[in-house]
């Protein structure tokens, strides 16, 4: 399947409803926004696997998606979301199915730190996948100070293998506030 910049951002808005649909856990402001991102990763999984509902080679791991662990032996590859085309091979001497990765679709990334830092240092890790897609979900910021911090992503961007997608949703610690609005910026290769 195919995603087009509005299939991604709908996606995006998608899960940012369902995670600030979500009540509320944690006695401090700490908690619940850390309760807040765990909920917007299980968010975004969902998402993605309604995309490829019914397509049995796309797998979509993530820390909250225990549904690969039983072939994979866990649920997150190196990202905080990886949707993969998977394929099967017999093992050498049992010849029990095992499952491979064939090819990465979407490597996903989310940092809500408040500083471009931070969002460097996590948006480096797509740079070394081979997937199709990449898309990083970072807070918005500031009105007018958008093309600031997409350019400090720009450089790394640069040596990504496929289409890179960056989203920015309302930090958590805004969602109560927030509206549904979500903000995309797409760099093709």
């Amino acid at each position: 399947m195919a995603f087009t910049e509005q299939d991604v951002k709908q996606l995006l808005q998608e899960a940012f409803q369902q995670a600030k649909s979500k009540p509320d856990k944690g006695k401090t402001t700490q908690q619940i926004n850390a309760n807040r991102s765990r909920q917007w990763v299980n968010a975004l999984t969902e998402q993605f696997q309604k995309r490829y509902e019914g397509d049995s080679e796309i797998r979509v791991f993530s820390k909250p998606n225990y549904s690969n662990r039983k072939d994979f032996g866990l649920n997150e590859l190196l990202h905080d979301v990886v949707a993969c085309r998977v394929g099967e091979v017999k093992s050498s001497v049992h010849k029990k199915e095992l499952c491979f990765i064939k090819e990465v679709l979407w490597q996903v990334e989310s940092e809500f730190a408040h500083n471009s830092r931070s969002a460097l240092i996590d948006f480096n890790k797509l740079v070394l996948g081979s997937g199709k897609n990449k898309l990083f979900i970072a807070s918005q910021v500031k009105k007018g100070t958008e093309n600031l911090f997409l350019n400090v992503l720009k450089p790394a961007a640069g040596y990504c293998i496929g289409d890179i997608y960056i989203g920015m949703i309302p930090h958590p610690s805004k969602w109560v506030d927030a509206g549904n609005d979500v903000h995309l910026w797409v760099f093709k290769k």
